[in-house]
C-alpha cells in the first residue's frame, strides 16, 4: 500500500480520500496539514494575516548566500511578501495584467505559435511538451518583460536552478549554474537601468511608468526582484495545463467542441482549469490561534492548501470528475488559486491558452493523442503539476500546404516600440513662489526649438533626481510655443518628488522633461460646462477655463481652498473670468465646506459637462452628487489613487443588465460579481480582491466605487470599466454591459 499523496496519477484519489476524513490529516510529502475542501481553502486563502506565505519560501543555501548578496535578491517572489508590502509591490505590475491591454501582445503570440509549429508540422507527430507548450510561454514572457527573446533559452536555463521546468543540464557543474543566476540578475538590472530613460511597451516599463507616477514606492532593488519571479511562474503554468489538458481532451473525444470557436477555447480553459490545474496547492505558515472548521490550529504549524482538490469538491461542483465542456457553475474554480496571492499571470496565461488552442487547431488536422491516456507520466507530487512528456499525431498535408499559415501581424506587439517620448532637457527661465506652498515654474527648451502642440487638460513629467519622474498639469496658454509652465505644491508627507523640486530647483538651473500627454482632454458640454478645482487641482481647470473664456462659451469656474493666501491665480482668475469665477476661501466661511448639492440642485443637468480636479473627498463627493446625471457628465483627474478604507461602508444598490434589462439588487453583504454571478454571467475573478482584473467589466450608466488595485488614475476617471469582485456604485444604479 503506497502512502497518500505519493502516487501522482493516484493524486485525485487521495484528495477525494482526505475530504472524507473531518479533521485534517498532516503529509509528510505536501508538507502541512493538507487542506482539501472547498470552503475550509477560501477560508484560509481569504485570511493572509492568518495563514502567510512567506515563511513557505525557502531561503538561500548557506553555500550561495555570500555569492548573490547584492545582486539576487532573497525571497524576490510576490508569494514571498506578506502584506503590506505584497500588495504595494503588486500594484506595479497588476495594471499591465487587464485582460483588454494584454490583448495587444495576441498577435506576437499568435505568430511565436505558428514559428514553433512549423519546425515539427511535417513530422505527423511530436512531443508537444518540450517543443511547443514549454518554449512558447518562455518566449514571449521573456519577450514581453523587455528581456531579448533571442536569449529566452539561456533564461530558462538559469531558471531551473529555481526550480523552472525547463530541462536542465546535468552536465553543468553547480558552480555554473550559480554564476548563471548571478548573470541573469545581472543581464535584467541592466535593461531595467535602460528603461530608465528609454521606455518600452514591456512590463520592465510599466513598473518604471508606475513609480515615476508616484503610485508605488519600490527600491530598484525590489524592482529587480520581480522580474526572475515573475518569469519563471508566466510559463510553468500554461505548459503543464496546455499538456495535460491535451491529453484531455484528445482522449475523451473533446478536441473538436473545444476549439470550434474562441469562446468554446475559452469554456474549454476554464473547465481544464478546474478538472486538473497545474497548481496542486500551496503551503502556508500559521501565525497566531486560530480554527479552520472545527479544528485549531497553533502558530508554527503548516498547511497544504490543495487547489486541485477544492476545484473537485461535490458539494460546489456538480460532477466534480467528468470534464463537462458546457459547465456553468455558480462558484469560482480554483485553478489559478484566491486571495491577494492568486496567481499575477492568469490573463496572460488564458490569453496563451486561447491562442495556443486555435493555432494547433488551424495547423494540426485530425489530432490525436499517441502517448496512451493511462500511460502519461506525471511528475512528483508537489506544489505544481505536470506531466513528464505527451506525445500527440495528425495527418500531414502536402508541404505547400502545411507552410502555407496564415499571415500574422505583430504590429503593435513588438517590446521595440517606444511607449514614451524621451526625456527633454528644458532651461528654467523663471521661478515665482504664487503661494508660500506653491512654485511656478517657467520652462524652456534647451535646444531653443518650439514646444510640442498641447491642449488643456495635459500634463508633463518631471524629473525629480533619483526619485523618478512627476506629473504636472501644464498651466500655462497652448497658443504660447516657447514655454511651458507648471505649479507644484510642496507636500511635506508625500512621495518627496515635490521637495525635492522646490529644494533644487533655481532659476538658471536645468531640469528633464517627458510630454506633453493629455489623460484629461476637455470637451465643452452642449449647453455648459461648469469647472470645479479645490487647491493645486486649479492647474489643469486653468487652461480650459481660459479656451471656454475665449470661446464664448457659457462657463463658470468654482474654486475652492482652506483659505485664499493658499490658493494661486486668484487675482489673474478674476481678472479673465469676472462673476463666472466663483472662489470659496474655508476660513471666510467660519471653515464651512462648499455645499456641493445645494449648488448642482439648481443645474440642469442636461447638455451639461462638469470637470473637477483636487482632493479625494471633492471628487467624491461630485461622484455621489452627480451620481443621477446623464453618462459622462463628470471628467475628473485624481491627484492620487483613490483609496477606499478598508472598513468602507457598504450600500445596497441596483444593477442593471444593459444588453438584457435584468435589474438586480446588490445588498450590502454581497459582492457585484457574486450577484451577477448568480444571474448567469458566467463571470470569473481569479484573486477575488481587485488585484487580478479578470473581472473587469464595461460600464454603460453610473459612477463605480472603485476598490481594486488594478485601474489607472486615469482610468478610474473614465468611470467606463468596474472589478466586479471589490468595487461598488457611488449612488442607486449601475448599468453594465453584460446580458
Amino acid at each position: 500500500m503506497t502512502c497518500p499523496f505519493s502516487n501522482p496519477r493516484g493524486l485525485f484519489q487521495d484528495l477525494a480520500t482526505s475530504r472524507g476524513y473531518p479533521g485534517f490529516e498532516y503529509s509528510e510529502s505536501l508538507g502541512g496539514h493538507v487542506i482539501s475542501r472547498y470552503e475550509d481553502i477560501i477560508s484560509v486563502l481569504d485570511r493572509p494575516d492568518v495563514f502567510s506565505s512567506r515563511p513557505t519560501v525557502p531561503d538561500f543555501p548557506p553555500p550561495v548566500k555570500p555569492i548573490f548578496a547584492g545582486k539576487v535578491p532573497e525571497k524576490g517572489t510576490l508569494l514571498a511578501w506578506d502584506n503590506p508590502d505584497h500588495d504595494r509591490l503588486r500594484r506595479s505590475v497588476a495594471g499591465f495584467f487587464v485582460p483588454r491591454k494584454l490583448q495587444r501582445f495576441e498577435p506576437l503570440l499568435r505568430a511565436t505559435a505558428h514559428d514553433l509549429v512549423d519546425d515539427f508540422v511535417a513530422n505527423g507527430r511530436v512531443e508537444i511538451k518540450n517543443n511547443f507548450a514549454l518554449p512558447l510561454p518562455l518566449r514571449t514572457i521573456v519577450a514581453v518583460a523587455g528581456l531579448d527573446p533571442a536569449r529566452w533559452k539561456w533564461i530558462g536555463q538559469c531558471l531551473s536552478l529555481f526550480g523552472g521546468i525547463t530541462n536542465a543540464d546535468n552536465d553543468v557543474p553547480i558552480q555554473q549554474k550559480v554564476k548563471d543566476v548571478v548573470d541573469l540578475h545581472d543581464y535584467v538590472a541592466s535593461v531595467i537601468e535602460e528603461r530608465r530613460k528609454d521606455r518600452r511597451d514591456d512590463l520592465i516599463s510599466h513598473i518604471w511608468n508606475e513609480r515615476d507616477a508616484g503610485n508605488v514606492e519600490m527600491t530598484d532593488f525590489e524592482h529587480l526582484g520581480m522580474i526572475p519571479g515573475l518569469l519563471l511562474a508566466g510559463h510553468e503554468t500554461t505548459t503543464n495545463v496546455l499538456s495535460m489538458g491535451l491529453s484531455h481532451l484528445l482522449a475523451k473525444n473533446l478536441w473538436k467542441k473545444a476549439t470550434e470557436s474562441d469562446e468554446s477555447r475559452g469554456a474549454a480553459i476554464e473547465e481544464l482549469l478546474r478538472y486538473e490545474s497545474a497548481i496542486t496547492g500551496m503551503r502556508r505558515k500559521v501565525t497566531k490561534k486560530t480554527t479552520v472548521g472545527s479544528t485549531i490550529f497553533h502558530p508554527g504549524e503548516m498547511l497544504f492548501v490543495a487547489y486541485n482538490s477544492g476545484s473537485r469538491d461535490i458539494t460546489k461542483f456538480d460532477n466534480p470528475d467528468e470534464l463537462d465542456l458546457g459547465r456553468r457553475s455558480k462558484t469560482q474554480h480554483l485553478g489559478f488559486g484566491r486571495g491577494i496571492h492568486a496567481c499575477l499571470g492568469a490573463p496572460f496565461a488564458r490569453l496563451l491558452l486561447r491562442t495556443e488552442l486555435a493555432v494547433l487547431q488551424e495547423r494540426l488536422p485530425n489530432l490525436s493523442l499517441l502517448t496512451p491516456y493511462d500511460e502519461v507520466q506525471y511528475l512528483h507530487v508537489h506544489e505544481g503539476r505536470g506531466p513528464v512528456a505527451v506525445e500527440i499525431a495528425w495527418d500531414p498535408l502536402p508541404v505547400e500546404r502545411m507552410l502555407n499559415r496564415p499571415k500574422v501581424s505583430v504590429a503593435g506587439s513588438t517590446v521595440k516600440i517606444p511607449l514614451h517620448r524621451q526625456d527633454q532637457e528644458m532651461n528654467i527661465a523663471a521661478t515665482e513662489m504664487a503661494t508660500s506652498d506653491i512654485m511656478l515654474l517657467t520652462l524652456q527648451p534647451s535646444n531653443g526649438n518650439s514646444l510640442p502642440k498641447w491642449t488643456p487638460g495635459a500634463h508633463i513629467d518631471l524629473a525629480v533626481g533619483n526619485l523618478g519622474h512627476r506629473q504636472y498639469s501644464l498651466c500655462s496658454d497652448p497658443s504660447v510655443r516657447s514655454t511651458f509652465q507648471v505649479a507644484v505644491l510642496k507636500e511635506e508627507n508625500g512621495t518627496g518628488g515635490s521637495k525635492h523640486i522646490h529644494d533644487t530647483t533655481v532659476q538658471g538651473g536645468k531640469i528633464l522633461i517627458k510630454g506633453p500627454r493629455n489623460n484629461f482632454a476637455f470637451k465643452p458640454g452642449d449647453r455648459k460646462t461648469i469647472f470645479v478645482a479645490g487647491g493645486i487641482g486649479i492647474t489643469p481647470m486653468k487652461p480650459m477655463a481660459a479656451l471656454a473664456a475665449a470661446r464664448g462659451l457659457d462657463y463658470q469656474l468654482v474654486y475652492l481652498g482652506k483659505t485664499r493666501a493658499d490658493m494661486a491665480f486668484v487675482e489673474e482668475l478674476a481678472k479673465t473670468h469676472g462673476n463666472r469665477l466663483n472662489v470659496w476661501a474655508a476660513d471666510e466661511h467660519g471653515g464651512q465646506r462648499f455645499d456641493l448639492a445645494s449648488f448642482f440642485a439648481a443645474e440642469d443637468t442636461s447638455g451639461l459637462k462638469v470637470y473637477s480636479c483636487g482632493p479625494e473627498a471633492l471628487l467624491g463627493g461630485l461622484e455621489a452628487v452627480l451620481s443621477s446625471a446623464p453618462p459622462d457628465t463628470l471628467r475628473v483627474e485624481r491627484l492620487a489613487n483613490a483609496a477606499v478604507a478598508v472598513d468602507a461602508k457598504n450600500e445596497s444598490f441596483e444593477v442593471v443588465l444593459g444588453r438584457s434589462g435584468k435589474s438586480l439588487t446588490v445588498p450590502k453583504d454581497r459582492t457585484l460579481l457574486d450577484v451577477i454571478n448568480d444571474a448567469g454571467a458566467g463571470m470569473m475573478s481569479t484573486c477575488n480582491k481587485g488585484l487580478c482584473g479578470t473581472c473587469e467589466v464595461r460600464v454603460l450608466e453610473g459612477v463605480p466605487e472603485h476598490r481594486d488595485a488594478v485601474l489607472t488614475p486615469a482610468e478610474r476617471a473614465e468611470g467606463t470599466s468596474i472589478m466586479a469582485c471589490v468595487s461598488r456604485c457611488k449612488g442607486k444604479r449601475l448599468v453594465l454591459d453584460l446580458w
